[in-house]
């Protein structure tokens, strides 16, 4: 939507631009026309023959505008429209493996096909892939939300130091489980910044998760931040599995691939791309950068 307003924009300048300078050529026309051809007998026909000429430039203008407003609001409209499919489509993809598994152990269940020893184990299974179901369908919730024309973000002076802290905290169980090795440099003092605590919670909260769920066990993951003058830096760095460069570009993009070989690595990308969208819809910045001691480093730049 942001780049449509831009090419409105864009478009509006380019022919306001125009239609003045052709008004200011249409009135010197004329004028040298007055004069040449009627004389100064006839000084009231140039005024009156330069304002019809203004208008139907105007009118013309205008029709030209309005085409060029019509053309690309309809391929935004076709853009966001293929988007949007391509995103359900790719949601029930993914829906579909959890979705299945929990309906064949259910059927098996029903119908007592499971040995006594294997029900906890079954049972298990069909909370696992309930939760993985759940997690992709709030996720799509989340992205949706985000992409929404009516979304607004609810800012507040924050310490963005102590919301980090909180979400390490909250996640310190997820970072357990997975054996994920955390360091764990940030400022005593308070960081205050105008930002939605809701949202840069949900931006911690998936750049942990991402980490703990796309690395080893034993992973090092280092979260700090570098303050410098008026720049702040966020950094989320581990020495886990490396991105390939090629996919570095396209690694914010929701479902990037229909590879499955793809999918698997980098999961279904939603995550990510919730992260990008918060972030920039902040007027901040977030790049995936090298590092020497790290394979990877998410960096945001507030």
């Amino acid at each position: 939507m942001e780049k449509l307003k831009n090419a409105i924009m864009r478009s509006f300048i380019f022919y306001f631009f125009v239609i003045s300078i052709v008004g200011d050529l249409i009135d010197e026309l004329i004028y040298e026309l007055d004069a040449w051809v009627f004389g100064s007998d006839y000084q009231l026909v140039s005024p009156i023959v330069a304002t019809l000429a203004q208008v139907v430039a105007l009118l013309l203008f205008s029709f030209l505008f309005y085409r060029s407003l019509t053309k690309k609001i309809g391929q935004e409209s076709l853009r966001l429209a293929k988007k949007q499919s391509q995103l359900f489509a790719n949601i029930a993809h993914d829906l579909k493996t959890p979705l299945t598994s929990i309906t064949g152990f259910s059927k098996a269940l029903n119908e007592e096909i499971v040995e006594p020893e294997e029900i906890k184990e079954v049972s298990g299974i069909i909370y696992q892939k309930s939760v993985t179901a759940n997690e992709l369908l709030d996720l799509m919730f989340q992205y949706t939300k985000l992409n929404a024309a009516e979304f607004r973000l609810k800012r507040e002076e924050c310490d963005v130091n102590y919301l980090l802290k909180e979400v390490i905290a909250a996640n310190y169980d997820l970072l357990e489980s997975h054996q994920i090795e955390l360091l764990l440099e940030l400022p005593e003092e308070p960081l205050f910044r105008m930002i939605d605590p809701t949202e840069f919670n949900r931006v911690f909260s998936n750049l942990l998760i991402n980490a703990c769920k796309h690395n080893p066990p034993k992973t090092k993951l280092a979260i700090s931040i570098a303050v410098q003058k008026d720049i702040t830096e966020i950094i989320f760095a581990d020495n886990g599995n490396p991105i390939p460069y090629n996919e570095r570009e396209k690694l914010f993009q929701p479902f990037i691939s229909e590879s499955e070989s793809e999918r698997s690595f980098q999961g279904n990308g939603l995550g990510l791309a919730i992260v990008k969208t918060i972030v920039e819809k902040h007027g901040f910045k977030i790049a995936l950068l090298d590092g020497e001691e790290y394979t990877k480093r998410f960096v945001i730049t507030i």
